[in-house]
């Protein structure tokens, strides 16, 4: 049997799946980037709503010393600064949980990117790759031809042969 020709454009064909190969693993970790960012953003927005219900929860408890006469004058307004550091505390906690948000934005245009690369790459490959199925079945074809061809030079010459001998040429 006839020995195989190797694929022309084998090293070609192992770049572009090392490249596609590359772009998976870099969208796979840029969305692992995402998560952990997204992650963070809730769990900086419950503590936010934990503060806030802190607070609400201390005011709670300041009036209800209010109403039963336990507070002096200074100490209730030393409890309403107290309430007023807490929601300025809130509020620049908000900001940073927006600047949060932003990151997690910038993190998402990042998953897209390398979204767009991988596919990029997974179609360059893809195509090469049917290039290649279409390459080995021309040699497959070509190989059989050959074979056949053979198999039928065999087959004429023992005919031709035999005809020899039943004539008595042998």
């Amino acid at each position: 049997m006839a020995k195989k020709p190797n694929y022309r454009l084998q090293v070609l064909f192992n770049i572009r799946e090392k490249e596609k190969k590359a772009a998976e693993d870099f969208y796979a970790e840029k969305q692992r980037d995402l998560a952990i960012e997204q992650k963070k953003l809730e769990e900086m927005k419950q503590h936010l709503r934990d503060m806030e219900q802190a607070r609400k929860d201390r005011k709670a408890e300041y009036a209800e010393k209010l109403r039963s006469g336990e507070l002096k004058i200074n100490e209730v307004t030393a409890n309403d600064r107290h309430i007023e550091r807490m929601k300025h505390e809130e509020q620049a906690y908000m900001v940073e949980i927006q600047r949060q948000a932003e990151v997690v934005q910038e993190h998402e245009e990042y998953v897209e990117e390398a979204k767009q690369a991988m596919l990029k790459a997974t179609q360059e490959f893809k195509a090469l790759e049917k290039h290649k199925e279409k390459w080995q079945q021309e040699v497959k074809r070509e190989l059989m031809i050959k074979e056949e061809e053979a198999v039928e030079d065999i087959s004429q010459a023992q005919y031709f042969k035999r005809m020899k001998e039943e004539r008595g040429e042998g």
